[in-house]
């Protein structure tokens, strides 16, 4: 089981979608009012931080409370795994749920009520729903389901915003990629303690690198700094930042803790940016071309 913990780092929805893109409406429900903002000091709310565990009966009991919204620990795992990578393609979702019965159900409840939205593409040759939390669902994470309250950890951020039209194959399948990746952590006895994209991994940098500079240091020098204080490399001058970063801790091995780097490629990518990332120590997946991924071995 994922353990998540989150950071509040990045800002607000992005701009409305590109022109082109086709709204998804193939759930029919008839359009709705916008309803009042849940997070309002004066609305009543209730989180029920105990493990849900057992049977499908368990899996359905409410985990939380928010407003109107009442959501189950599985509703709550598929907003949270489309907040921690920003575009989630709609049906990897469902395996999170026990039927596609309830997940569908599910899927229409959080569109309806306006925390995620769902955009269809035409990508590789096939349809993509793209999932992607709305700023009303981003708050319901960082204010009520993961509270902030565990200090100066660097806690999970959670994005929100429109899918990038130009950029959906390869969004949608850096999660699949770090599912694999997941998975195997799992197998490991490991636990995750927090992931980040490739923007979040920017924004920290270029942070770090303008107080480096404030500071009297050299751009080189900043550049340095950053790619220490966040283990990066450096190639060709600049620093390399992968798709996503996992970053997991085995309980059982008191301070064992490490990173996971993924890299998604695609058929032409030249040898010698393979082979880049492979020296800046990546787990590297090839993206075919309708967006399924393969681990690739670079030793």
């Amino acid at each position: 089981m994922i353990r998540y913990i989150d950071e509040r780092e990045l800002g607000r929805d992005e701009a409305a979608p590109e022109a082109g893109r086709e709204r998804l409406d193939r759930l029919d429900i008839p359009p709705v009012r916008e309803l009042p903002d849940p997070v309002r000091r004066d609305i009543g709310r209730q989180v029920l931080r105990e493990t849900l565990g057992g049977g499908r009966g368990r899996r359905r009991r409410a985990l939380a409370q928010w407003g109107r919204h009442r959501l189950a620990a599985d509703s709550v795992e598929a907003l949270r795994t489309a907040g921690i990578f920003g575009t989630v393609e709609l049906s990897d979702l469902a395996e999170l749920f026990d039927s596609a019965k309830r997940a569908k159900r599910t899927f229409q409840e959080l569109e309806r009520d306006g925390l995620w939205r769902v955009e269809r593409f035409q990508r590789g040759g096939r349809r993509i729903d793209a999932v992607s939390l709305s700023g009303r669902g981003r708050q319901l994470l960082e204010r009520t389901i993961d509270p902030r309250e565990r200090g100066d950890e660097g806690p999970q951020a959670y994005l929100s915003g429109p899918a990038r039209a130009a950029q959906v194959l390869h969004d949608t399948a850096v999660y699949r990629a770090a599912r694999c990746e997941l998975r195997r952590l799992a197998a490991e006895g490991a636990e995750v303690r927090r992931v980040r994209t490739e923007r979040q991994l920017q924004r920290i940098a270029l942070r770090r690198m303008d107080a480096g500079r404030r500071s009297g240091e050299d751009d080189r020098e900043a550049r340095q700094a950053a790619a220490g204080q966040l283990q990066l490399a450096v190639i060709d001058g600049r620093l390399s930042f992968p798709d996503v970063r996992i970053e997991w801790e085995r309980p059982a091995a008191v301070g064992e803790a490490g990173f996971v780097d993924i890299e998604v490629t695609t058929a032409d990518y030249r040898q010698s940016s393979l082979l880049a990332k492979a020296v800046a120590g990546y787990q590297v997946y090839r993206m075919a071309a309708d967006g399924r991924v393969s681990r690739q071995e670079t030793g």
